[in-house]
């Protein structure tokens, strides 16, 4: 696409080249430009974009986009008050709004999120359809001539906007039938979905986190907020996106809220509260969830072997969602009873002993209680809890992170989870205020995660319950000056089960 095309409208014209250029594609990374390329010298949180310049040109680079001023240069730049602002519209006119020809479904919310596109997907495959999924844990794109799925790396819950647009034109070149995404409050606070046509919105729950970058409640909540005030009644080319619709919980106090802001009509779910989607008969046990799905003036049996009540909530939004997209329940429920565990939430690891280990993502003092309330139902002898909390990441939550571990476990050990740039002891010390706080001493500190997890694994007795938190689905380790490879889920198998 010519230069021009792609910044009409959206700088000024006398910013836009004179020089007719073809650009062939977009990055923001200078690693990964190739020839004819367009390179976004976008302002990082650590280092100017502008720093990245020569090894972009070298890379095969033609122009540059960049908000910081630049001197000299031997290819045309395109100034821009914000590159941030301008790669989504520039990347959705580059392939051409590839979302307008597919069916999104975008889910936001504090918890639940990866689960739910996890459930959403597997009903949409109990029905034949072709399914990506863009979320935490990595990016699932069905291959064009075969059933089997291209599995991507997950740098970030939503990818920045170029990569999502040049995601959404391959979706759309492999045919895909429904596309289902975990939407952050960062994405939409950062624009990185700008242009994307949603044909659903999906709200699971909100709880404190992320205030490190929103700074208080009500901002993170006005984020979320974007995604159902950007739905639209508009019709699109997907015979998939028949009708859009927001998917609300309920139970969940700020749902109400964005009732009121939803341009479209709501269907609600919940377990507290009697709406389109309840449940009566809850039955909880280590081995899943049993319980009567209320929907539609019916009633239908559902078993699942996820655990936890939170996971009800999940298991309501993706039938919920799936209804509006016209897939019957009863194959819902089918596609559904079929997962046996998402990896990292509520995972459970088994070698023979005679004690259950669970390995959770729970990073938030939210997630954590519902995952330690959920296991306190099933009555184990006791719960012995591993976990710790990021660093460079919201720090008020780690106090009551901290409050909660100690007041429903028996026993735990604080350790660090991914440090950052921080002290990993002076975490620990944020954590322990909150143990303090509710007037427990049932813990200890230790700060290397390994032998957290082999000291806690050798504590266990019959009976007894093991929660290792925070880390779930993760296989590296942050530090300040390294990254290294670390997955809980291999250390407990470790120990575990050998010999």
């Amino acid at each position: 696409m010519k230069i021009q095309e792609l910044f009409k409208k959206l700088v000024p014209d006398a910013s836009i080249p004179k020089i007719p250029l073809e650009i062939k594609g977009l990055s923001e990374n200078s690693k990964t430009v190739n020839k004819n390329f367009l390179f976004f010298a976008r302002k990082g949180t650590k280092n100017k974009g502008t720093d990245f310049i020569q090894e972009a040109l070298k890379n095969g680079a033609i122009a540059i986009c960049a908000e910081e001023k630049i001197l000299e240069s031997s290819v045309p730049v395109i100034s821009v008050p914000s590159v941030q602002e301008i790669e989504a519209p520039v990347a959705n006119r580059f392939y051409d709004n590839p979302s307008k020809n597919l069916c999104m479904v975008g889910v936001t919310g504090t918890n639940g999120k990866t689960t739910f596109t996890y459930l959403l997907e597997a009903i949409a495959n109990e029905i034949g359809w072709k399914t990506g999924v863009i979320g935490t844990i990595n990016y699932r794109l069905p291959k064009s001539d075969s059933n089997e799925i291209e599995i991507l790396p997950a740098p970030n819950t939503t990818p920045n906007a170029l990569e999502l647009q040049f995601l959404l034109h391959t979706l759309r070149e492999r045919k895909a039938d429904l596309v289902i995404m975990e939407v952050s409050s960062h994405a939409l606070s950062l624009n990185r979905v700008e242009g994307i046509e949603f044909d659903g919105a999906v709200f699971t729950n909100l709880t404190q986190d992320h205030l490190d970058y929103h700074e208080n409640m009500e901002n993170y909540f006005e984020a979320k907020l974007k995604l159902f005030k950007n739905l639209n009644s508009n019709k699109k080319e997907s015979p998939q996106a028949q009708n859009k619709f927001s998917i609300l919980n309920m139970d969940d106090p700020y749902s109400q809220r964005i009732q009121l802001n939803s341009f479209l009509p709501v269907t609600g779910y919940g377990i507290k509260n009697k709406t389109d989607f309840s449940i009566e008969e809850l039955h909880l046990d280590p081995h899943g969830s049993s319980f009567i799905l209320v929907a539609k003036d019916k009633k239908f049996p559902i078993h699942t072997q996820l655990l936890g009540e939170h996971n009800v909530y999940n298991i309501l939004a993706a039938i919920a969602a799936s209804s509006q997209l016209k897939i019957p329940i009863l194959k819902a429920i089918k596609g559904i009873e079929k997962i046996k565990m998402i990896p990292g939430r509520l995972e459970k690891l088994i070698c023979g002993q005679n004690f259950n280990v669970v390995i959770d993502y729970a990073h938030t003092e939210d997630a954590l209680k519902n995952v330690l309330f959920s296991l306190k139902q099933f009555a184990p002898k006791r719960i012995l809890t591993v976990f710790g909390c990021g660093g460079d990441r919201d720090r008020s939550k780690r106090p009551l992170m901290g409050a909660v571990a100690a007041a429903f476990s028996d026993w735990v050990i604080l350790t660090s989870d991914n440090p950052r740039s921080e002290d990993p002891e002076k975490i620990i010390l944020d954590i322990e205020v909150g143990v303090r706080r509710v007037g427990k001493n049932n813990y200890e500190i230790i700060l290397d995660r390994e032998t957290a997890i082999e000291k806690i694994l050798k504590s266990a007795r019959k009976d007894d319950l093991v929660l290792i938190a925070g880390k779930g689905h993760e296989t590296v380790q942050i530090f300040k000056n390294q990254t290294v490879h670390f997955d809980d889920r291999e250390i407990t198998r470790k120990f575990l089960c050998k010999p």
